[in-house]
């Protein structure tokens, strides 16, 4: 039986953002062969999306949320820098 998912990736994102693209890919890449983290981007151009973006106080394109147990952990305002979510994650589960 696959684990279930412990920890929690959303992207916020937007169709018109230059920058989202490469920051779902490199989140995408990360999280597709491990089973304690879950992916979910968050699109800006429906109204669901954009009240989620209200809730966690997005104001920034992408931003990107790490969380567990609906606790954020960590918050990247922009693209993170080379490394930055892998490095999150794999701190994470050591201390896990």
């Amino acid at each position: 039986m696959a684990e279930a998912p412990r920890l929690l990736l959303r992207v916020f994102t937007h169709p018109a953002c230059a920058g989202c693209p490469q920051v779902v890919d490199r989140a995408w890449k990360l999280t597709r062969e491990r089973t304690d983290v879950e992916l979910r981007t968050v699109n800006l151009v429906n109204e669901q999306g954009l009240a989620e973006a209200r809730s966690e106080k997005v104001k920034t394109i992408p931003t990107v949320i790490l969380s567990a147990a609906g606790e954020e952990l960590e918050r990247w305002v922009g693209t993170p820098e080379r490394g930055a979510l892998e490095a999150a994650v794999e701190g994470l589960a050591a201390t896990a």
